[in-house]
């Protein structure tokens, strides 16, 4: 018994003592204790040549910059500037100068309606007139003159003032009927009357329109509505 107790002992240690000697360590060496500090260990070709291999230099890549999308600015086209277009405003109808109604009337309020009316009115009374001068019928031509004119032409004292003015020396003028056939026709037969000019709104003179000036015919006063042949005073 004995016997197979040492035995089995030194087994164990023969055993102890090999693998210490594997590993460069004494058998009877502490724990962290190299034995032989001469020994190296046999490292296998393999991992020798790995460890001899320089190691490459780590690139270090920076973190790619992430790119943020690109923003689109719209451009917008230039507007042209047009200019403003304002409304045209109704402008009043203004006469012009040179038409008949405005020279006729001048700045007299009279409306174009009762311009027309008063003209229409006083042509019809001169063509009236040429044919009583035509026959020289003196009492048809009385009703055509107010009695303002009969009254002063009738007067010796101003049929003599005309008879001195007359270009017919000899011819006396001694009543009014001798005025109207001496003066009054002789001094109206070539007349071509057009138009007619205001005086006032009840005074009107009819006119035969030449290039320098307009001669005046005739004088009309407005009496009680209707027109009557005015003869001026001298």
């Amino acid at each position: 018994m004995k016997k197979k107790i040492i035995t089995s002992i030194l087994f164990v240690s023969i055993l102890t003592s090999s693998v210490f000697a594997k590993q460069g360590m004494s058998a009877w060496s502490g724990p962290g204790e190299v034995s032989n500090p001469d020994y190296v260990p046999r490292i296998p070709k393999a991992q020798r040549e790995k460890q001899s291999e320089p190691k490459k230099a780590e690139t270090v890549t920076a973190p790619a910059k992430k790119e943020e999308p690109k923003k689109e600015v719209k451009v917008e086209p230039v507007k042209k500037e047009e200019p403003k277009k304002e409304e045209k405003k109704e402008e009043p109808k203004v006469e012009q100068k040179n038409d008949e109604y405005s020279r006729s009337v001048g700045k007299l309020n009279i409306s174009k309606d009762d311009f027309e009316a008063d003209k229409k009115e006083i042509m019809r009374i001169i063509s009236e007139l040429s044919t009583i001068m035509k026959d020289k019928n003196y009492r048809s031509w009385l009703n055509y003159i107010d009695s303002e004119s009969k009254d002063y032409w009738s007067k010796s004292s101003t049929l003599k003032k005309a008879q001195a003015r007359m270009p017919v020396k000899g011819l006396a003028l001694k009543t009014l009927e001798d005025y109207f056939k001496y003066v009054f026709v002789p001094a109206r037969q070539k007349s071509e009357i057009t138009e007619i000019r205001y005086e006032s709104t009840t005074y009107v003179k009819a006119v035969e329109v030449q290039e320098e000036q307009d001669l005046v015919y005739y004088y009309f006063k407005k009496i009680d509505g209707k027109w009557l042949v005015h003869i001026p005073p001298l």
